[in-house]
């Protein structure tokens, strides 16, 4: 089968945002426009809010924080209010019917559905279960669905005992129906096929072996190992656009009140959302241990910790937590030229002017900081595989990380090379590799040809297509394996 003529409909809440997933959704269609030949007019969008683009319809049903969706996370494993189930229902129905108008109208071929094995996307997916039903009910085998697993339900804690409102649903998380899987590291198999033993019993091991991927998070690689400025670090050359940045986020400010310039700055980058599975108070206990390496060496620097991502996606109060854990250390190291900076109020997934406020891209600020020599911060205690660290790397960032479990299994084996700790203890080692990657600059240029040099041999976008298109053959060229 040509499957470059194939019209793909991509679903999920957010498109073209600065979430992992989001950012996983456009190097897809990097894939498979600019490797596998497919038309970016044959590549559609469907979910609730999404940057400038063609092909995109929204609607506020996908939102996975509108007033439905908020109810569902709070109450997941609680006692759920006595007309939830109906509300569910009603709201799945509606939803159905617009995935079903925007098929029609697009003329869809395959529907790839991201994250509906997460209840942040639980109306999407039972929708999308709902329709799938109607259609298979009929005998009708077109469009196709494929799932891209990049969290679960069971893999998190708060979600692990759900009340009976919940367990209706759950045969919809992924989906029924599925033509194929794509997850994002190889331990989301066996969970995958618990799963599917409890509410799909008639997929078995035939569909995992023909109709199953496992695409890791990929970068390609923006920095070209060259020194791009005249403090010699190896960056891509700052965009004009962007040379405000420091000035808009408060930094120069803050800086200039304690009598450094931006060139005394050592920047530590925590390139990620705010939420607290990305222990961010690390990377500020980091940053005051750096301080009194800095004073220890008699040299005079003020340590950054950028915090670039956005909050609110899940608790609320660890944007609160992060500036009291910060400033309860700078009260205990009263002398300490440490500096806490949150960004989110400037930054968006694209560039913007509104009136007379500048906005700035999410995924070129690690190019920015690369050109000041700064450093990345990732002491995750759970990812799914790691899209952020693979930006920084990408830039030119050298990063400091938490062994988490993933990165164990699918990443550490490749032979990056990252100053790292284990539970988030910041350990003198930690601290002692930090500082040089700060202060030797032939040492971190060493490092970044090293990371950037893996990174493309193992971790470019060329695997998305290496992977998809052999997928897409057996998905439309062969029966289903139950």
């Amino acid at each position: 089968m040509n499957i470059t003529n194939l019209r793909i409909g991509i679903v999920h809440s957010l498109i073209g945002k600065n979430d992992g997933v989001s950012i996983v959704i456009d190097q897809t269609v990097h894939a498979m426009v600019n490797h596998m030949e497919i038309e970016l007019g044959n590549i559609f969008f469907l979910g609730a809010h999404s940057s400038p683009r063609f092909n995109a319809d929204i609607n506020e049903v996908f939102w996975h924080k509108n007033e439905l969706h908020t109810e569902i996370i709070a109450s997941f494993c609680q006692k759920p209010a006595a007309d939830l189930d109906e509300r569910i229902h009603a709201e799945a129905l509606y939803a159905k019917n617009i995935i079903a108008d925007w098929v029609h109208e697009n003329g869809i071929d395959l529907i790839i559905a991201h994250n509906t094995s997460h209840p942040y996307n639980f109306i999407t997916a039972v929708a999308l279960g709902y329709y799938f039903d109607e259609l298979r009910a009929q005998d009708l085998i077109w469009p196709k669905q494929m799932v891209w697993w990049h969290d679960s339900y069971f893999e998190r804690k708060i979600f692990e005992k759900p009340n009976k409102v919940m367990q209706k649903y759950l045969k919809y998380l992924p989906g029924t129906y599925i033509d194929a899987v794509a997850f994002i590291n190889h331990q989301q198999i066996d969970l995958c096929k618990k799963v599917f033993a409890k509410y799909q019993p008639k997929i078995t091991d035939a569909f995992f072996n023909s109709r199953v991927v496992v695409i890791p998070n990929t970068s390609d690689v923006e920095c070209d190992c060259q020194v791009s400025n005249e403090k010699g670090y190896i960056a891509p050359p700052v965009v004009r656009y962007n040379e405000s940045f420091w000035r808009d986020c408060g930094l120069l400010k803050q800086l200039d009140e304690r009598g450094f310039t931006i060139d005394d700055a050592a920047i530590l980058l925590q390139h990620t959302r705010i939420v607290p599975r990305k222990k961010i108070e690390s990377a500020i206990e980091l940053a005051f241990k750096l301080d009194k390496k800095f004073k220890s060496e008699n040299i005079r620097q003020c340590v950054v910790v950028l915090v670039t991502g956005h909050s609110g996606d899940e608790q609320h109060y660890y944007q609160r937590f992060l500036n009291e854990y910060y400033a309860n250390l700078q009260k205990d190291n009263p002398d300490a030229q440490v500096i806490f900076i949150m960004s989110e109020a400037i930054t968006l997934s694209h560039r913007d002017i509104i009136v007379n406020k500048k906005y700035y891209k999410f995924a070129e600020l690690p190019g920015l900081v690369a050109a000041y020599g700064g450093i990345g911060t990732y002491f995750s205690e759970v990812e799914g595989f790691g899209n952020n660290l693979l930006e920084l790397i990408s830039f030119g960032v050298p990063a400091v990380i938490n062994k988490y479990e993933v990165f164990k299994i699918e990443i550490e084996p490749l032979g990056f090379r990252f100053p790292s700790t284990q539970n988030c203890v910041i350990t003198d080692e930690v601290v002692d590799e930090s500082f040089k990657l700060l202060s030797n600059i032939e040492y971190r240029n060493e490092v970044i040809k090293h990371n950037i040099k893996i990174l493309r041999e193992n971790l470019g976008h060329h695997i998305i297509s290496d992977k998809l298109e052999p997928l897409f053959q057996e998905i439309f060229t062969k029966r289903h394996p139950h």
